[in-house]
């Protein structure tokens, strides 16, 4: 998405104006542009550099940055797998677990 959108800016690139009288210099458009790509580079950079790092052919290498992780990647430590998760047991108002998944939440409302 972000690609699409750096792209479509270049192809309809216009010099910027300010009240169509005042054109900014060619360094602040520079500028602009450079502030625009730094937060664009971080992710085929590190592609690049994984796909550096990687052992075997370039196709192998490849394959192999752009393959899933096995099991899924987290950032979660282990010790809070979904085993014992508050995910999986809910707490209901009253702080007690509860064990069975409801299929309809009553809301009832004073006027």
């Amino acid at each position: 998405m972000g690609l699409g959108c750096f792209i479509f800016s270049l192809v309809k690139y216009r010099p910027l104006t300010y009240n169509k009288l005042y054109k900014y210099p060619d360094w602040s458009v520079g500028l602009g542009w450079v502030l625009a790509l730094t937060s664009m580079i971080c992710i085929p950079m590190m592609v690049v550099i994984k796909i550096i790092q990687s052992d075997g052919s370039l196709i192998e290498r490849i394959k192999a940055v752009a393959a899933p992780v096995k099991g899924g990647a987290s950032s979660r430590p282990k010790e809070y797998g979904l085993k014992n998760s508050e995910l999986l047991h809910p707490l209901d108002p009253n702080g007690i677990h509860v064990f069975t998944k409801h299929t309809h939440t009553i809301v009832e409302t004073t006027m």
